[in-house]
């Protein structure tokens, strides 16, 4: 029978038969025990199986011979490059006739691997000091209607100390859902850890590197909001998460294995059978510690930064290039800078309330209201230079005289243009609309300004 421990009388009949010349499964059948038994007891030690490992040296020496055959240097060099295996020097370097197993072993004793290398240090993280962040592929969700399967990504974050375990599933790991899970995941920790271990998604590291990455600016300022350091794990190296590629595998293997034959219709159903699971998972004990992650997080919870009191606004970077106007573009509205970076490209950082401008030494140079529509200008006065500045206020005095000559409707439409906190914006408008007097008559200008009074439509088309 497999695995049964046989006696020491056993052991010496299977040498003797195998020393006579009989097979291992003739000796197992002869000797009514199991073929693997008998190659369990001719890999032992003094064994004479010389296809065995643990072989004699000095009863496989003469089988050996073949090793002088080749050249252990020249495999040594090769052993270094990248892309080689032991199979591929296997099929180069083996005379005929020798396996890849027996060129496999003696290689293996040649060179030997250090075991220094192969050594690796257990890391013991301070509480409250780390928390890794990774996403897997998820559980697909139902259309009731079409029938159609969309895909989930899970969402997963381990703190480094207690183990403490959090997760969701989203439909895509765009930087708006990424921070929102982010949110969600402090205030289920109640607190946020000094850093925040990511790979290397697009959302969290712009441009992966071994020693210098370059994080995603838009997290990084979410990261500053909220007061965490971001560390980035190395590209293709999953030891520098271990705490969460060890815990994205028990979800894998218990919640996934649990509802592999369920059918989720929603997002929402699918996150809160989840967060059931969680829920049991966080308070059952642990087999190497005799309590619960859950209980274990409580002595770590103090040692947690408090949530800030404001709301991160998720906003994006954009590049424009500055007009002679002293106008930027930004989404089909227009915002003023200072005169002196015309012609240059500037960084833009574009909110739902504002839009900030900055120039080459990243300072701030312009705030503006972020305009809804199309077609709107937000203008500083004092962008533009202060000659231009009295030469266009010149025009505008001279703009009021004209309207004063054609009449009061005239005057009353161009004073209302006048009337704003940004006067100048209007002024190319003012001089078309007066520049129709050329055209028409005093009075069917003062009809035309009347009734574009009166449908509030002041503007030249109309």
């Amino acid at each position: 029978m497999v695995g049964e421990r046989k006696s020491q009388k056993m052991k010496q009949q299977v040498l003797e038969l195998y020393k006579k010349g009989h097979g291992k499964r003739r000796i197992a059948q002869m000797l009514g025990i199991s073929k693997n038994t008998v190659k369990g007891i001719l890999r032992g030690p003094g064994h004479p199986d010389p296809e065995s490992p643990g072989t004699d040296p000095e009863s496989s020496k003469n089988s050996d011979h073949w090793s002088e055959q080749v050249s252990w240097d020249r495999i040594q060099g090769e052993l270094g490059k990248r892309y080689t295996t032991f199979k591929c020097l296997h099929e180069e370097n083996a005379p005929s006739g020798v396996s890849y197993l027996r060129f496999w072993r003696e290689l293996k004793r040649r060179f030997p691997e250090n075991l220094a290398d192969q050594a690796r240090i257990r890391f013991q993280y301070a509480p409250g000091e780390r928390v890794e962040i990774d996403y897997c592929d998820g559980i697909s969700i139902v259309d009731r209607l079409t029938g159609l399967e969309r895909k989930t990504h899970l969402f997963a974050a381990v703190s480094a100390s207690s183990d403490l375990t959090f997760g969701e599933f989203s439909f895509s790991q765009k930087q708006e859902e990424f921070i929102a899970s982010h949110d969600r995941m402090h205030h289920f920790f109640g607190g946020v850890f000094k850093y925040v271990v990511v790979d290397n998604l697009k959302s969290a590291v712009h441009r992966a590197h071994t020693y210098d990455p370059d994080t995603n600016p838009v997290y990084l300022d979410y990261a500053n909001h909220m007061g965490f350091a971001v560390l980035p794990a190395r590209p293709r190296t999953p030891r520098d998460k271990p705490a969460i590629e060890a815990t994205i595998g028990v979800i894998q293997r218990q919640f996934f294995a649990e509802v592999r034959n369920r059918i989720f219709y929603s997002l929402q159903e699918l996150n809160v059978c989840f967060r059931e699971y969680l829920k049991r998972l966080n308070h059952s004990v642990m087999k190497d510690y005799g309590v619960s992650r859950n209980e274990r997080f409580l002595e770590e919870k103090p040692s947690l930064s408090s949530l800030p009191q404001s709301m991160f606004e998720v906003f994006e970077y954009r590049m424009a290039k500055v007009h002679p106007d002293c106008h930027i573009q930004v989404q089909k509205n227009f915002y003023s800078v200072p005169y002196s970076l015309i012609g240059q490209t500037l960084r833009v950082k574009v909110s739902p309330r504002l839009v900030e401008v900055f120039n080459s030494d990243h300072e701030s140079v312009a705030v503006h209201t972020r305009y809804q529509g199309r077609g709107k200008f937000a203008t500083n006065d004092h962008h533009y230079p202060e000659q231009k500045l009295a030469a266009i206020r010149f025009d505008l005095i001279h703009a009021k005289r004209e309207a004063e000559k054609i009449g009061p409707e005239t005057l009353k439409l161009i004073e209302e243009l006048l009337a704003g906190p940004h006067p100048l914006k209007y002024l190319r408008r003012i001089q078309g609309i007066l520049r129709l007097r050329k055209i028409y008559s005093a009075s069917a200008m003062e009809y035309a300004c009347h009734q574009a009074l009166v449908f509030n439509r002041p503007r030249l088309s109309y």
